[in-house]
């Protein structure tokens, strides 16, 4: 029985980042569309493509951090099946009305609700709540400054002025990717994607203003403004992609973790297949003896490379509750510096041993991510025609420089936030972006009674998200 549940919940996981696709196609297409640089079926194409390349972009941070928004070992099948059940209802009833909510934040807001119903506030991580919440308002805030910053920039007429600030900040930007990079161990494709970005698009200003010079005219600067969309929504496709689809996964392994924990409990350990299991623990952020922010993934468990931070007799680890050393369980928190000595010198694992955390697999199936990464790419396909017309036309008119300034801020805003592993709404993002280049014109410009009513949406989906699935999860347990 609790394998089939199990199944019924990855086949509902997946069919949601489905829904969740079409339901926030309009964040990646929208503005491309009503700039009318692509058609509805070109944008959606281009857009999808690139939800799928983020598989090779992002990491696992997001998935960790829904993973953990409850105890794994307090909750049961029916939970999660409750919440994802909340939670699509929840999506497909705000894409019916051409609601921009969020998908990531019904989730968590389903997944929450249900755990409540079934064992009480105590089973959630509030601090990964509080963090989420936090977010729906500061996404929106941070894309915002950083569009109204990037419009004020393009839109200084003086080719030389213009160029120079696009330097600086790239140089800026760069230097926070590479910090990200060295220091919360942020994969370094990240950091090129947004040189070559930057890049390209100086190189575009420079190319204008060369050809151009004085005799540059709205008409001009507007094709320009055009072929540079198409950038910027491919950047923001790939965060979209790489933000969503994580949330999807962190509910997956949790399902799997607690299949696991069934399963060891009722001695049937052995019968956990294989392609199923998941570690306990996805990634554990630790700091090195350099003082580098850095991320253990088991995936990595017999690689050459772990970093610990001793402080008098104990290793602190920051996630970990158990490791294996080869056949040893050790708790970092609690162990003798010089026990642990026996398996890691100079901060790196000794050669001929092995470490792994809790449970069988020390990695999450690749399937697992790259189904979620499809998923949302098929559904990117299907279009969200009714949320296109909200996002492009309603909060206020887009032209495309806005559009180009809209969808970089959405995309470095995502690609920074994601990273941290903060489960950032991509719909409050691009809808804060949009605001903010509307405000470089004045601030009657933006909608701003749509944009309120957009706000309500997104502060009650984690509460009626979270209603939705403890009725959901009554339900079902009257007759399970």
């Amino acid at each position: 029985m609790d394998f089939t549940v199990l199944i019924i919940i990855i086949v509902i996981a997946l069919l949601f980042d489905l829904v969740n696709g079409f339901h926030d196609a309009a964040n990646s297409i929208a503005t491309v569309v009503s700039t009318k640089v692509l058609t509805p079926g070109q944008a959606v194409i281009w857009a999808a493509f690139f939800n799928v390349v983020a598989f090779w972009v992002f990491d696992m941070s997001v998935g960790n951090t829904v993973a953990k928004t409850v105890d794994n070992g307090a909750i049961d099948l029916w939970v999660i099946l409750a919440g994802l059940l909340a939670a699509t209802i929840w999506n497909l009833l705000t894409w019916w009305l051409g609601i921009p909510s969020s998908s990531s934040h019904t989730l968590i807001g389903g997944f929450a609700g249900a755990a409540i119903a079934h064992a009480g506030f105590d089973v959630v991580n509030s601090s990964e709540i509080y963090k989420v919440i936090g977010f729906i308002f500061l996404a929106p805030i941070i894309g915002g400054v950083i569009a109204y910053i990037f419009t004020l920039i393009t839109i200084i007429r003086n080719g030389f002025k213009k160029v120079g600030v696009m330097v600086l900040i790239t140089l800026a930007v760069l230097y926070l990717m590479q910090y990200m990079v060295e220091y919360m161990d942020v994969k370094p494709i990240m950091m090129w994607i947004v040189a070559v970005m930057m890049g390209i698009m100086i190189l575009t200003y420079i190319w204008y203003f060369a050809v151009h010079g004085k005799t540059q005219t709205a008409m001009k600067e507007s094709n320009m403004y055009k072929k540079l969309q198409l950038l910027s929504s491919a950047a923001f496709s790939l965060g979209h992609g790489g933000a969503d689809s994580q949330k999807v996964m962190g509910i997956i392994c949790a399902a799997c973790m607690v299949f696991a924990n069934i399963s060891r409990e009722e001695g049937k350990e052995k019968s956990i297949p294989e392609f199923l299991t998941v570690s306990e623990v996805m990634q554990i952020e630790f700091t090195s003896p350099e003082g580098k922010k850095e991320k253990f993934k088991p995936e990595h468990a017999n690689g050459d490379k772990l970093y610990v931070y001793a402080k008098g007799d104990g290793i602190y680890d920051a996630d970990s509750k158990e490791l294996i050393f080869d056949d040893k369980k050790i708790n970092p928190s609690y162990t003798d510096a010089a026990q642990f000595s026996d398996y890691v010198e100079n901060g790196k694992l000794k050669e001929g041993h092995k470490i792994k955390t809790k449970v069988h697999s020390d990695s999450m199936p690749w399937w697992i991510a790259f189904s979620c990464y499809l998923m949302i790419g098929l559904g990117t396909l299907m279009g969200g025609w009714k949320i296109v017309k909200t996002m492009g036309t309603k909060i206020t008119k887009v032209t495309p420089l806005e559009g180009v300034c809209a969808e970089t801020a959405g995309a470095l805003t995502l690609f920074t936030v994601s990273n941290m592993g903060i489960p950032v709404s991509t719909t409050h993002t691009i809808t804060g972006s949009i605001i903010g280049v509307g405000a470089t014109k004045r601030l009657s410009a933006v909608r701003w009674g749509v944009t309120i009513s957009l706000l309500w949406a997104w502060i009650l989906t984690i509460p009626v998200s979270a209603l939705i699935a403890s009725l959901i999860y009554y339900i079902m347990k009257l007759f399970v």
